[in-house]
């Protein structure tokens, strides 16, 4: 398949011919590396590294990650955006960025694994003091003190959060410009694409399970070493001459009206929530006696029932908008955790700006994120999990009302369907964050925020 001529004007090397690929060639093995030294069994695997790691501990620790990813992000776009436009060969730019974070990120993975390598008689502390939570016990016969093995954790969490900084946002860059590029495609395949990162996601996370289970934690560091290779093929291409926009002008576009405003802190409000989901119900199950592959299990049925939504998404927006969608997206969650203390693309981006749009996006998610994992792994440790996520859930509540009122004014003064709104845009189809200069107002912000239903949906928070 070969680019149309009017979206590249001016190319690099025209004697060399280019061919686009299917996005899920990269979200298969990408979700799944993610899942290993990311995902959601990363609570426990801190748990398991040492007994001073508390609730309150672990979610201070990967709140200390993601607002590395929240400042970051931005940063790691642009990144990806500038090496593309030096690199000679069409996509290598932002592929060179991507594989860097895969590599910074392996390493920071298994760096973990060091001080138990350094501990002088060779074995971890007992199960027992793991499992009862005994705070005081520490094991003296080790080279690394608590506080200096707590901050070396703390800095291989953060050395992934850089790399996730460089993956993440480069990964979508470089899908969103090759399903331009596909004949027969367009960037509304996007969520289609990413069902494929999310078979793979519950994958990655039921063999995670099953091998903790059988072989240890250990068996995680061998998976993320196989999960490291990567397919490194070449594309040549060009993009067009863009004209240059800031950071500032890229956040203006979020909140030009009462509608983006309210959706915005919906999206806050509710990576909070997710957060509190994602990173620390492990914990909880742990607590309720379920095994590391239940663990899996349930994010393997979690998958199967995203799958249609993933599938549908395009048709849902359509007809009901992204709003309401957001809306039902909340309701689900305030179901969800409720019913755990009962039981023992924004299409406005610029061309050759893919990335960053989709950096300043994971800022704002991900702000949500740190507060949420903060919040959440005190309030766990202090009041236990049933009182968490009832408070949570009232929180997302809270957020599901303000964004109501804002979608029933936006119904009383717009009654244009979203299909005939997205045919009406001059901006350029994307599935990146946000972008372009601060005056398009609700319109614009409505295609924006169409990205969002990848992230109310289908937890993108974590799920990549």
């Amino acid at each position: 398949m070969f680019p149309n001529e009017s979206q590249n004007s001016h190319l690099r090397g025209s004697d060399i011919k280019f061919e686009a690929f299917r996005p899920r060639l990269l979200f298969c093995p990408l979700f799944a590396w993610n899942a290993i030294t990311g995902g959601k069994f990363i609570s426990i695997f801190l748990e398991d590294l040492s007994p001073n790691f508390s609730e309150g501990m672990i979610g201070l620790t990967l709140s200390i990650q993601y607002a590395v990813v929240a400042v970051l992000a931005g940063w790691g776009g642009r990144l990806a955006d500038m090496e593309e436009k030096q690199s000679v060969i069409w996509g290598c730019g932002r592929l060179k960025v991507m594989c860097w974070g895969v590599l910074i990120g392996t390493l920071a993975f298994l760096g973990h694994g060091l001080p138990q390598m350094l501990r002088l008689d060779g074995t971890l502390p007992d199960s027992e003091i793991i499992s009862g939570r005994k705070l005081d016990v520490v094991d003296d016969n080790t080279i690394f003190p608590w506080n200096l093995e707590l901050a070396w954790h703390i800095t291989m969490r953060v050395l992934w959060a850089v790399a996730f900084v460089l993956t993440a946002p480069a990964m979508d860059g470089l899908a969103l410009v090759h399903l331009e590029a596909i004949d027969g495609a367009s960037q509304s395949d996007f969520g289609k694409e990413r069902m494929y990162g999310a078979i793979w996601w519950g994958l990655g996370s039921l063999a995670a399970g099953m091998g903790i289970d059988y072989c240890g934690f250990g068996f995680l560091y061998g998976m993320a070493v196989v999960a490291l290779e990567l397919d490194d093929d070449s594309f040549t291409n060009s993009h067009a001459n863009v004209e240059k926009i800031g950071t500032k002008d890229l956040f203006l576009m979020l909140c030009p009206s009462c509608y983006g405003s309210a959706l915005i802190l919906f999206v806050f409000t509710f990576s909070i929530g997710l957060a509190i989901v994602d990173n620390l119900a492990f914990i909880f199950f742990e607590w309720l006696g379920s095994s590391n592959s239940m663990d899996g299990w349930t994010v393997v049925f979690t998958v199967i029932l995203e799958l249609p939504l993933f599938y549908s998404s395009p048709v849902l927006l359509k007809r009901y908008g992204p709003g309401k969608l957001l809306l039902l997206a909340g309701t689900a969650y305030v179901i969800r955790v409720i019913g755990y203390t009962r039981r023992i693309y924004c299409k406005g981006d610029p061309k050759g700006y893919h990335a960053s749009a989709q950096g300043l996006l994971f800022a704002i998610r991900f702000l949500g994120v740190v507060v949420g994992l903060a919040a959440g792994g005190w309030a766990q440790e202090n009041f236990g999990g049933r009182i968490m996520y009832f408070a949570s859930g009232c929180l997302v509540f809270v957020a599901m009302v303000i964004l109501s009122l804002a979608e029933l004014c936006r119904d009383q003064k717009n009654t244009e369907p979203y299909d005939s709104l997205e045919s009406n845009s001059l901006l350029v189809k994307s599935e990146s964050a946000c972008s372009s200069a601060s005056g398009f107002a609700d319109k614009s912000t409505e295609t924006w925020v169409r990205n969002l239903k990848y992230d109310s949906l289908n937890k993108y928070v974590k799920d990549w």
